[in-house]
């Protein structure tokens, strides 16, 4: 177990400004900290060996260390606004579509000590006021539809009414009736909860798993029947004399805010980020894109399991020098004196935001893919896990801190409790696998080879050949755009640089179509649609729609983002493929052994002279390396002039042959045969591509996340860290690339 974890209130930040850290103790009792630069952080023994260097900065001496924890679960929050006071009769209604029952109380909407609907562990719906608790006759039903009013007159009559839809009909089942009588006293609620209640320490608890569409409130006692017609058009029903509140979710579905459509205004919002823009009660595949119709996009997925803000008080602060040369670097936290047990916060010191640094070259930090896989808890319960890597999986102790600490938050990559997927991530949290050191799910090469720890194959090859450059990150690429990367002559990714916004994606573009060199020494690059929100700085969404290698789909519907209302799923189903920027595409993920380069023809041609200079191939490179014992692996990307590939691209190597683990990405594989597979499919492969600009510019793709393990492997003496440096030399010359004239359009 890890006995401290922290985070800090940002990823990016610039020398001269300041960055706040969280710190929560799991077993530790005091903690110093102090600043590192990380250079390199693969602890692999055949590697270059881990190193970073001191910061001389006094960071505060000794701390004590405190207890936090995790409060994960989304509900709506609604201050009452003095509205909710002189309610002396009601009727609270919504439709439910429940998604997991498992024993827990659960709550649909509450007026916090005064009335509420839930569910109970046994499964039935429940109203409650007045002390009176009145149970539905038959459980809830899961993945269906169901409406469900409670009111109570003036009288102290209570009535509780379910009606369950039937989607294969259009129309509804009789509904369940329950009626009971109370004592009705003055209501004392000054907020409302939605999917959630409160409890006795002031915390949301009792959260919903599943959507809620259409809830409401009325000062009166109505039918059942009358309230079902005012759900299924919210526009009468905000003229209704008896309504207090009628919460639209379809409103405002870009931000936090939850729009009520009363003259009353009793507005709230989100806490702990839920799934909008998602299919609500009225929904039958009338329309697909929630912008056209978001009537039909008026529900809310609620999580027990959600979380976007950890919400833990800073511990300290720490005043960056204004002299700190930009790099990739990390707030130690080293608890009760034992090194070992180090906990590392990331951040990326980027350049100056008003002057420039000199610097030629740029690393991009691939925050958006940390994101998608933070906390990423693939492990032993994960069907099909060691099958595919072909190994058995190792466990560190930041894994078992995962695995044991749920409510910490999830990756990308996983699912709720529900089975549905993981749509947000936040790096407002503690992200356990974002730090130096660490071991990932791929331990068994016996390199630290996903993602961070590969990427500073990188950053100790560029501090190896003495090579100055500035780091700039997904977000500040996301905010900046050209106006950033035009500081540069070069870019240069990571090893998995696989999430891009749409701004990122056409910045880089841009930056290649007017002159600049873009190195891409990764693989499955370019490669899923994601999107943030400019309501909740630090969180980021992903909805896996149509196609590519994905554990779990968005549902029938639900392929539009909420945060911007773009379609998600690949670039290449967006009219971004990869290949068009960068000459190669993801085409299979393997993860036993990596294989070599051959060599093709194009090698020799005197357009390709310089990525050879001094370097003695033979026919092939790369028979060596820290993942998989090659250059060519793990995910791997070939060119194709069918997805955009230039025409006069040069392939000047390829891997050949790949084991069976490798097989063929879902969107390339139309029809399943037993032939596609790495030792028969000739397009599973790498390709190594180089290709010219209008512009001037030049763009050089590895295809391979194994590439960079090679660049490593023996202290960086080896061809393929040489061919690097021929690439990343000639592209920092100023001179520019010419198209060949008999490609020219």
């Amino acid at each position: 177990m890890l006995p401290i974890v922290a985070y800090t209130d940002k990823l990016t930040v610039a020398a001269g400004e300041s960055i706040s850290v969280m710190v929560g103790a799991f077993g530790a009792r005091q903690y110093v900290a102090d600043l590192r630069r990380i250079i390199q952080g693969d602890t692999n023994p055949e590697g270059p060996g881990y190193r970073d260097e001191p910061i001389a900065l006094d960071l505060g001496g000794v701390r004590n260390a405190v207890a936090k924890g995790f409060h994960p679960g989304s509900c709506v929050i609604i201050p009452g606004q003095g509205m909710l006071a002189d309610l002396s009769a009601f009727t609270l209604a919504a439709a439910i579509y429940p998604t997991l029952l498992d024993g827990r109380e659960r709550c649909v909407i509450a007026l916090p000590g005064f009335a509420r609907i839930g569910i109970e562990p046994s499964g039935r719906i429940f109203g409650e006021a007045f002390g009176v608790r009145l149970e539905a006759e038959i459980p809830a039903r899961v993945n269906t539809w169901q409406v469900v009013t409670f009111a109570a007159s003036e009288a102290g009559d209570l009535v509780l009414s379910m009606e369950c839809d039937s989607t294969s009909s259009g129309g509804s089942m009789k509904a369940s009736v329950v009626r009971g009588k109370a004592v009705l006293a003055a209501c004392a609620a000054d907020e409302v909860l939605i999917a959630a209640n409160r409890g006795a320490d002031g915390q949301p608890v009792a959260f919903f798993d599943g959507k809620i569409d259409r809830p409401a409130l009325f000062a009166t006692a109505l039918p059942h029947a009358t309230v079902r017609a005012l759900l299924m058009d919210f526009e009468p029903q905000s003229r209704h004399p008896g309504l207090r509140a009628a919460w639209d979710f379809s409103r405002r579905m870009t931000t936090e805010v939850i729009y009520d459509v009363s003259p009353f205004q009793l507005h709230g919002r989100i806490h702990n980020a839920p799934a909008r823009a998602m299919t609500g009660w009225q929904w039958r595949g009338q329309e697909l894109d929630w912008k056209k119709r978001p009537d039909l996009y008026s529900a809310i997925h609620f999580h027990s399991t959600d979380l976007y803000d950890a919400g833990w008080e800073v511990d300290f602060s720490v005043a960056l020098p204004g002299d700190l040369k930009s790099g990739v670097y990390a707030i130690r936290l080293i608890p009760d004196g034992i090194e070992e047990d180090a906990y590392y916060c990331v951040f990326a010191l980027r350049p100056p935001r008003d002057r420039l640094t000199g610097n030629s070259v740029a690393f991009l930090f691939p925050t958006c893919s940390y994101l998608a896989y933070a906390n990423h808890r693939l492990g032993m319960d994960v069907p099909g896990t060691e099958i595919g890597m072909g190994r058995v999986v190792e466990m560190d102790r930041h894994h078992i801190f995962l695995q044991s600490n749920p409510g910490i938050g999830f990756s990308v990559y996983e699912v709720h409790g529900d089975g549905s997927g993981v749509f947000h991530s936040s790096r407002l949290r503690p992200i356990v696998d974002l730090q130096p050191k660490v071991k990932s799910f791929l331990g068994g090469f016996g390199s630290n080879v996903w993602q961070f720890n590969a990427d500073t194959h990188i950053l100790g090859w560029l501090d190896f050949i003495d090579q100055d450059y500035d780091v700039i990150t997904d977000e500040d690429l996301h905010a900046e755009g050209l106006r950033l990367l035009q500081r540069y002559n070069v870019v240069i990714t990571g090893t998995h640089p696989e999430y891009h916004t749409r701004q990122m994606i056409e910045a880089l573009q841009g930056f290649t179509d007017r002159g600049g060199r873009l190195m891409y020494l990764g693989g499955n690059g370019f490669y899923w649609v994601v999107s943030f929100n400019e309501d909740m700085p630090g969180i980021m969404e992903c909805r896996r729609s149509e196609a590519g290698i994905r554990p779990w789909e968005p549902g029938h519907g639900q392929f539009f983002h909420a945060f911007t209302g773009e379609y998600g799923g690949l670039w290449r189903r967006n009219g971004r493929p990869p290949n068009a920027l960068c000459g190669v595409g993801m085409t299979s993920q393997g993860f036993d052994i990596s294989e070599p380069y051959m060599l093709t023809p194009s090698a020799s041609n005197p357009r390709a002279a310089f990525i050879f200079e001094g370097v003695d191939c033979g026919t092939s490179i790369g028979a060596f390396g820290l993942a998989g014992g090659g250059a060519a692996g793990l995910e791997v990307d070939r060119a194709d002039a069918t997805q955009g590939t230039p025409a006069h691209a040069l392939v000047v190597a390829s891997s050949v042959r790949h084991t069976d683990i490798y097989l063929m990405t879902p969107e390339d594989l139309l029809d399943p045969t037993p032939e596609w597979s790495g030792t028969q499919a000739e397009i599973i492969r790498a390709d190594l591509t180089f290709f010219e600009t209008e512009g001037g510019g030049a763009v050089f793709s590895t295809g391979s996340i194994a590439w960079a393990g090679s660049m490593a492997w023996n202290g960086y003496h080896n061809e393929i860290a040489a061919i690097t440096a021929n690439v990343l030399r000639r592209f920092n010359d100023p001179v520019r690339f010419e198209i060949p004239v008999d490609k020219q359009t």
